[in-house]
């Protein structure tokens, strides 16, 4: 039992730092965007991201929770998750590029069809992350899912908001 105790130590440790680096990076790029972009911008930002999170809450179905919670859970059940988060990814970004226009004209600003289509391209290439790193959640090995994360944060530069 100690062991175990030990592991969610270690592990929400390797959680707060990583958590801690993310919001860090997320600060200072904000901090970038508002010398960059004009009020105007933020404001075209938040009508696409109310869009997308709104579409974003439907499909919180929660699949590696399902994992994680079921011990036996072999190759076919992470299979069966990631073909769903794909499933519902390439439909999210099918939803999002239909509503594009019709969003645009509802919030009478044209620029925000571009950017619907740029998340909707961004939803589409979420849904083919990596299910895998489920198991590092699973077994508290949360160091090697701040490893994962942590070099694709570094990769990209800052984690997407979509």
């Amino acid at each position: 039992m100690k062991n175990i105790g030990t592991k969610i130590a270690k592990g929400a440790i390797w959680m707060v730092l990583f958590k801690l680096i993310e919001r860090s990076l997320g600060l200072i790029s904000t901090l970038i965007l508002v010398r960059l972009l004009i009020p105007e911008d933020f404001g075209l930002l938040a009508m696409a991201l109310s869009i997308t999170t709104a579409l974003e809450l439907l499909g919180a179905f929660g699949f590696d929770m399902a994992l994680i919670q079921n011990q036996k859970a072999g190759r076919d059940h992470y299979n069966t998750a990631w073909t769903f988060d794909v499933i519902f990814a390439v439909s999210s970004a099918a939803i999002l590029v239909a509503i594009a226009i019709p969003a645009a004209i509802f919030y009478h600003e044209p620029r925000l069809e571009a950017v619907i289509y740029f998340l909707a391209l961004g939803s589409f290439v979420k849904g083919f992350e990596n299910i895998g790193v489920v198991a590092f959640r699973k077994e508290l090995e949360f160091n090697k899912e701040f490893k994962f994360f942590g070099s694709s944060v570094i990769s990209v530069g800052k984690k997407a908001p979509f």
